[in-house]
């Protein structure tokens, strides 16, 4: 008797921004799927801001998303940055129209609660079917032909691979690397400590936007240890202050509204945009803010066995450059092409062909992380300073030199320029005559497009990088500020 092959079906845990987004992929395959998601309602309480860049808004086009998300989009049409202590202006320039140029797309932001919302309705009724809320996932076993993952509620869902999305403190990865190391994992009681290492908090909320600024504008204000930051969009504005812990950590903190409250007290006199004070935004508000540590980092394995981590519950990026949601679906896209690549040959493929994709996936999505995550961390520093470097960099070498324009054309642009898209299905966007092409195209009906770059194209160098942040300082900060900038660095050296 022939041998019946086992459908093949992802058990996915998590359904936050990138878990959805995966459900809108998955639901253009024939792959099915289920996803688990721990709490009870898929927005979240507190409004948050979300970026997008240019290669999620080509994914958009490919799942035909992109009219259903627009109402509640808002582009940017300015950047200002201050300082934080006296309001004083130090640069004002639109990137997103550089961007736009390069890439097709420009920068937009979104209020994550819309956000979550409008990315669930759009899906088909037979996508919404397999989300499943209250699923607290607390054990998940691997076997030779699949998986089967248990959740406090007594449930148990059965299928081929499990795809961990769940975040910072991810289950899913405690579960694998307990089995991968041969002991027991920690009880859901527990608190793990994070493989990530937090340097900034950040107390955040959202508030009408004040009759004095203009609309999207996003103004960010630095200091010594922190900064602030408030967006405005088309009808809502969005408010951080970031603060430098005293030592970095890897401990899980859960702050009080005691702590928001002294936070808000200590930074209240601090410009946030011209005219407007710490104290002045939390004047607006209703009272619904939060605070939360801001992790950074990634884990060195991303897979064992029959299961596969994605997004934060593999790396986590300070969110200044507004990298993390568009990262965590870039693995998702890689991931789903190379599985569907799979499944060309065999409908059950067996674990040993399992951990090759995800070997794989892993080999590819880790070719840009370097750059991913200087990138995040270069970006939070330059505006909450931990050393002199960072305050020579905002104040004097960005303002003074072209190295605004430099990063996004020469260290960015490369990065998007290699950002995958996925392989089977038609981008209906017009993405030639850019200003730096694509790498990377669909192949539909077997053919691919003539405008795709070499997998090796690269204008990035990492010693290139740093030579023009010493080039910068030398030729663009000028006599003027030469015996300041060696006052700060050395008080004795005058």
């Amino acid at each position: 008797m022939a041998t019946v092959e086992k459908p093949f079906r992802i058990v996915i845990v998590g359904a936050g921004l990138v878990g959805l987004t995966a459900a809108h992929i998955l639901s253009k395959t024939d792959i099915d799927f289920v996803i688990l998601e721990r709490h009870e309602n898929l927005t979240p309480e507190l409004g948050s801001l979300l970026s997008l860049w240019p290669p999620t808004f080509r994914i958009f086009d490919q799942l035909d998303l992109q009219d259903k998300l627009e109402p509640v989009l808002n582009p940017i049409d300015n950047g200002v940055t201050m300082s934080a202590d006296d309001g004083s202006i130090f640069t004002s320039w639109n990137p997103g129209e550089l961007i736009k140029k390069n890439h097709g797309y420009g920068l937009k932001v979104t209020h994550r609660p819309l956000f979550i919302e409008a990315l669930y309705q759009s899906l088909p009724d037979s996508a919404k079917a397999r989300i499943k809320v209250k699923k607290h996932v607390f054990k998940v076993n691997v076997s030779d032909d699949g998986v089967v993952v248990e959740c406090t509620d007594g449930t148990v869902e059965r299928g081929s691979i499990v795809i961990g999305l769940d975040g910072v403190h991810s289950r899913v990865r405690q579960c694998m690397q307990a089995m991968e190391e041969g002991r027991a994992a920690p009880s859901i009681s527990e608190t793990p400590k994070s493989p990530y290492v937090t340097t900034y908090r950040m107390v955040f909320g959202s508030i009408p936007i004040p009759p004095t600024l203009p609309n999207n504008v996003n103004h960010e204000c630095a200091s010594g240890r922190v900064s602030t930051q408030l967006l405005t969009g088309n009808s809502l504005a969005w408010f951080g202050v970031y603060e430098a812990l005293d030592k970095p950590t890897s401990e899980r903190i859960k702050y009080t509204e005691k702590d928001k409250e002294e936070a808000i007290q200590r930074w209240g006199h601090l410009y946030t945009a011209p005219g407007m004070r710490v104290r002045d935004v939390f004047g607006l508000q209703d009272g619904n803010f939060g605070m939360i540590n801001l992790e950074e980092g990634r884990v060195d394995k991303w897979y064992w066995n029959r299961i596969v981590l994605a997004s934060d519950a593999i790396r986590k990026l300070e969110p200044h450059a507004g990298l993390g949601y568009n990262s965590g679906l870039a693995d998702v896209v890689v991931l789903v092409n190379k599985l569907r690549r799979l499944l060309e040959t065999t409908r059950s493929p067996d674990t040993k062909a399992l951990e090759a994709v995800f070997a794989d996936y892993q080999e590819e999505r880790k070719k840009d992380e370097p750059i991913v995550h200087d990138m995040s961390m270069r970006r939070a520093r330059a505006y909450a300073w931990l050393s002199p470097m960072d305050k020579i960099m905002t104040k004097y070498i960005i303002p003074y030199t072209s190295f605004g324009v430099y990063s996004t054309n020469r260290i960015y642009g490369p990065v998007v320029s290699r950002a995958p898209v996925l392989d089977w299905l038609e981008e209906k966007s017009d993405t030639k005559n850019l200003k730096i092409p694509y790498a990377h195209h669909p192949i539909v009906k077997g053919k691919k497009s003539k405008n795709a770059l070499s997998r090796n194209h690269s204008y990035y160098n990492p010693s290139a990088y740093i030579g023009v942040v010493i080039a910068a300082a030398l030729t663009g900060v000028g006599l003027q500020y030469y015996h300041r900038i060696l006052t700060m660095i050395s008080p004795k050296a005058t």
